[in-house]
């Protein structure tokens, strides 16, 4: 089978071989997020540089970022409509017709 994964482990429904999906540590997560608060932008050689001092794949830390990135975003994003919102509640609505 797959190195280093039982057999009930590594197969799918539909017989497709795949690893299991494996949590980060607290000291990896916090680590991450510190890097992210630092630059929320990953360029590769800080990519590799993470991985090797984490013990993940160069690929593990990059997909972290982009999830982190879009959930950053989406945060950005809901604070931005709120203040819109709450700016536009404070108009008359006769002035937004003007």
């Amino acid at each position: 089978m797959l190195d280093g994964l039982d057999e009930e482990d590594s197969i799918e429904e539909g017989g497709q071989a795949t690893e299991k999906k494996r949590c980060l540590s607290m000291h990896q997560v916090k680590a991450l997020e510190k890097n992210f608060d630092v630059g929320n932008k990953l360029k590769p050689e800080k990519k590799v540089k993470l991985a090797g001092e984490l013990g993940l794949q160069p690929r593990q830390v990059a997909i972290w970022f982009q999830n982190r990135h879009a959930r950053w975003k989406t945060n950005v994003l809901e604070k931005d409509y709120a203040m819109l919102k709450a700016n536009r509640e404070k108009e008359p609505l006769w002035k937004s017709f003007s």
